[in-house]
Formats: C-alpha cells, sequence, structure tokens
C-alpha cells in the first residue's frame, strides 16, 4: 500500500513522525512525505526492514526508517508475548 502526504508548510519532526506512525498503522509499506520540492520516501524492503532517502528540512528519509524499525522490531511481539507469561 502506498501513502502520499503532502504539506505546504514545513512540517516539523513531530508532523513526520506522526505521518508515519499512521501510514505504517494502516499497513503501508511506502510512504512519501512532499514539501515543495523536497522529499522524504521510506519504504519496507522485506526481510530488509524500512529504508528512507531524501530530506525535508534536516530531517532524513534513513533517520525516520530507522525510526519506525525500532518501533516494529521483529522481537518486540516476542518481547511483548514474554511479558505477558512472566
Amino acid at each position: 500500500m502506498i501513502v502520499q502526504h503532502e504539506y505546504t508548510n514545513k512540517p516539523s519532526i513531530v508532523t513526520l513522525r506522526a505521518a508515519l506512525r499512521k501510514a505504517v498503522a494502516q499497513g503501508a509499506d511506502f510512504i512519501q512525505l512532499t514539501w515543495g520540492e523536497n522529499q522524504i520516501t521510506v519504504q519496507r524492503r522485506a526481510p530488509y526492514g524500512w529504508h528512507g532517502h531524501g530530506w525535508i528540512g534536516r530531517n532524513g528519509g534513513e533517520d525516520l526508517a530507522r525510526e519506525i524499525g525500532k518501533l516494529n522490531h521483529p522481537m518486540d511481539s516476542f518481547f511483548k508475548q514474554t511479558e505477558k507469561q512472566g
């Protein structure tokens, strides 16, 4: 699933993170965030995880992809199950 967001005002890092989290929750595997000529693209490349490129201001696509990867790490479900059992 592809999700695209186009901003008319420069988005903050908080706004970009929120858009990415929402798109990931919807099951997106290709996310494109655009502000004027600036663009960040983040996509899931199974089995390697998330990869990003591009910039909006000081916010880089690879940095945001890394954050998504930490949120959706394959071991997350394992740790959650272990906590419930313990």
